[in-house]
């Protein structure tokens, strides 16, 4: 029996059943992600931050910049970024693992989840690389187009509408696209044999028809998320004396902005 699709609202509603279909283990799943996130970003505030700030006062008071300082702060930056990269990928498999047991009903703990990112993460990683290539070459092509127009006429009024209009457009073509992409992602982790191009092409073909609503559905999410990413970043790079509340800020960002990948994971089911 095929079930019938979802409307965005019925794939909401669904989200939110299957977090509280099994909240505990939800729970869980959530704080082994937020873990390993905090600790990264624990590391950077504590070793790649003394450096920051020397590198910064050196800046400030004209003084020649400490090569040694610059090459331990790139090669500290280098092993953090690739960490957080490993770990965001792992967070993205459990979570998506997560959301499919729950949806289906089955009684899998975090232990078996765990055991099942180990033996199948290389076609999910080919998927996410290509993935990430076509975010970064989409973003390059969009500033650029955005750049070479507000150089028509830096002083135009009308030239900065079209380039905040353009930035727009912009933005909600790549939620257009980014609905197919994720699928794509989803798709790589729950079936073995779709994996990069395979694995676009496969989400191209279930998505086709409901395009419009996978952009509804990235459209509702990233309002939901963008203030709160704001509200963080805003915090966590603030230069009041509250600068403490920076890391913890930090963490709860890189938490926050893994879950929408989850919650959109469900309405494809």
């Amino acid at each position: 029996m095929v079930a019938t699709p979802l409307n965005v609202i019925g794939i909401l509603r669904e989200a939110i059943t299957i977090l509280a279909r099994n909240g505990k283990f939800m729970l869980q799943v959530m704080l082994t992600i937020l873990f390993p996130f905090s600790l990264i970003g624990l590391l950077h505030y504590l070793l790649a931050g003394f450096f920051i700030e020397r590198v910064e006062d050196s800046y400030e008071k004209n003084s020649p910049l400490g090569q040694k300082d610059v090459r331990t702060l790139i090669g500290l930056e280098l092993a953090l970024f690739a960490a957080f990269f490993f770990v965001c990928f792992f967070g993205i498999m459990l979570t998506i693992h997560a959301s499919a047991s729950s949806y289906l009903g089955k009684n899998t703990g975090l232990n078996d989840l765990i055991s099942s990112i180990h033996y199948a993460w290389k076609k999910p990683l080919i998927t996410w690389l290509c993935v990430s290539l076509f975010t970064l070459t989409y973003a390059v092509l969009a500033i650029v187009l955005i750049k070479l127009v507000s150089l028509l006429d830096p002083n135009s009024y009308a030239i900065y509408l079209w380039g905040w209009f353009l930035t727009i457009l912009a933005a909600l073509f790549y939620l257009y696209l980014d609905a197919s992409w994720t699928l794509a992602l989803v798709i790589s982790v729950l079936e073995n044999d779709s994996c990069g191009t395979k694995g676009l092409k496969r989400s191209e073909k279930l998505i086709r028809g409901r395009k419009i609503q996978g952009f509804l559905l990235m459209f509702i999410l990233t309002a939901l998320v963008v203030p709160i990413y704001v509200l963080l970043y805003v915090t966590a790079t603030d230069d009041d004396d509250d600068d403490e509340l920076g890391p913890f800020a930090q963490f709860a960002f890189r938490h926050v902005d893994s879950i929408p990948i989850p919650r959109s994971c469900g309405s494809f089911f």
